[in-house]
């Protein structure tokens, strides 16, 4: 009785249209992991726009730029510190640090825009009174949010790679 549930089970499973974002038969490419290997990162200004170009070059293009790259990724960030939780002596005690990123994805040859998005991370931290632990927990929330911003873009581009061409 157990064979035949899980026999169901696994039948069951199959026809549910589950498919893996990278998975692909053995010997064919996948469509994703082409598509991002096939894409140039476009410049991102300020310091924060470098860091999350290099965690996106890192995800994407792990072997490198492509050297006849078919799309491009354009990036514009931004982002805004809120200082919270006043104390009475006007200190700041809490500290919000929110990265908004927008994209497009252009077909080089063309210039026509494939795919825009939006990417928004948003994570608070507490702030004391030395000013030097301030700033690095500042950093440590700013490099966490890039990273999680990098991460959202890509499954983001890995699911319209992934998607059928209409």
């Amino acid at each position: 009785l157990r064979g035949i549930a899980l026999l169901f089970s696994l039948l069951f499973l199959s026809a549910c249209g589950f498919e893996p974002m990278y998975g692909a038969p053995r010997g064919t490419p996948n469509a994703a992991v082409q598509g991002m290997a096939e894409t140039r990162i476009a410049l991102i200004a300020d310091r924060a726009g470098q860091e999350l170009r290099n965690n996106l070059l890192d995800r994407m293009t792990p072997l490198g730029q492509p050297a006849k790259p078919r799309y491009e990724l354009q990036v514009n960030l931004g982002e805004r510190l809120d200082r919270l939780g006043i104390a009475r002596d006007d200190t700041t005690t809490y500290g919000r640090l929110t990265i908004n990123a927008s994209f497009t994805l252009r077909e080089i040859q063309s210039g026509r825009v494939l795919h825009t998005g939006q990417s928004r991370w948003s994570n608070g931290f507490t702030m004391v009174t030395s000013h030097f632990a301030n700033l690095t927990s500042e950093q440590a929330a700013r490099t966490r949010g890039l990273q999680e911003v990098g991460e959202d873009i890509r499954q983001q581009l890995g699911l319209y790679f992934t998607k059928p061409a209409t």
